[in-house]
């Protein structure tokens, strides 16, 4: 019962800020011709870690558009394009004029297919060539600009995953298109066991796009969740716990200001913060 009163006290205080959405500046374009194939478990494990990579280990945030309901897409400065194999032409396209309009695209894999997996050329076109076959190493290395890792592809995944292969045998490549770029892994990067690398290979892809962070934060603990929406005149900290770590510490960009405080194992809190910095509302959140 007390959880439940605290938790409407919130609400109340929160109610009048939460006027409307500003979007992201990032895009995730969810695989569906992927998930609706019998591949299904790998397109779910693509995006499942794509959001994991991207909110709790490159600190970042974004909304979700399907293949099927691209007309969604908006105007991101980046979009993440997680291990798809192959795509629509209509979603290709628009993804495809977003670049040419100044987005930047990161995309994982090899993406020539159509829906039912048959090469489109489609890499061609952008001057980006590459060969689509079978990802047959448990262990290999993804270089990018100035950094490495090594990705594990465990389980079944060297039978039936594929890959791109570039000329010179890269593993990363990135190709002005119009106004814009993209960012390619010819390995399916988020279908890798290692998601500290993806994590990493996000920071980058934000760095490049020039997406402003809407926080900072010292923490390095990906069971510490920072999950940020922002309104026209406040935004919403949501943290959450997986780990046993209680002090959390972040630095809110708009205002400049610091919070700290502790979050228990397990538990969640809620931070609703005005653009100077003024704490407008809070649940179970202990500052320090």
């Amino acid at each position: 019962q007390a959880m439940m009163r605290d938790m409407g006290q919130f609400v109340e205080k929160a109610a009048p800020w939460a006027t409307g959405l500003v979007q992201p500046q990032v895009a995730i374009v969810l695989p569906q011709s992927l998930q609706l194939s019998v591949r299904n478990a790998d397109a779910l494990e693509a995006q499942q870690k794509c959001v994991r990579a991207l909110y709790q280990y490159a600190r970042s945030e974004a909304y979700a558009v399907g293949e099927y309901q691209i007309e969604l897409l908006g105007n991101p400065k980046l979009i993440i394009l997680p291990s798809p194999r192959g795509l629509t032409r209509e979603s290709w396209e628009a993804i495809r004029g977003k670049v040419e309009a100044g987005a930047t695209l990161l995309v994982s894999g090899a993406f020539d297919g159509d829906p039912s997996f048959h090469p489109t050329g489609r890499q061609d076109t952008i001057g980006l060539p590459f060969e689509a076959g079978p990802l047959t190493l448990r262990e290999t290395l993804l270089q990018w600009p100035d950094h490495e890792a090594r990705l594990t592809f465990g389980g079944d995944k060297t039978t039936f995953l594929d890959r791109a292969f570039l000329p010179g045998g890269a593993t990363w490549a990135e190709k002005p298109v119009g106004k814009g770029r993209i960012l390619f892994s010819a390995l399916p990067l988020e279908l890798n066991e290692n998601v500290q690398a993806i994590g990493d290979v996000y920071r980058y892809a934000l760095k490049t796009a020039a997406v402003a962070p809407t926080y900072s934060t010292a923490v390095e603990d990906p069971g510490i969740l920072i999950c940020t929406t922002r309104y026209p005149k406040a935004t919403l900290y949501v943290l959450t716990s997986e780990s046993p770590r209680q002090q959390v510490a972040f630095r809110d960009s708009t205002s400049g200001k610091n919070f700290r405080g502790e979050l228990d194992a397990g538990r969640a809190a809620l931070l609703l913060v005005a653009p100077d910095g003024n704490l407008l509302a809070t649940y179970n959140w202990k500052s320090n």
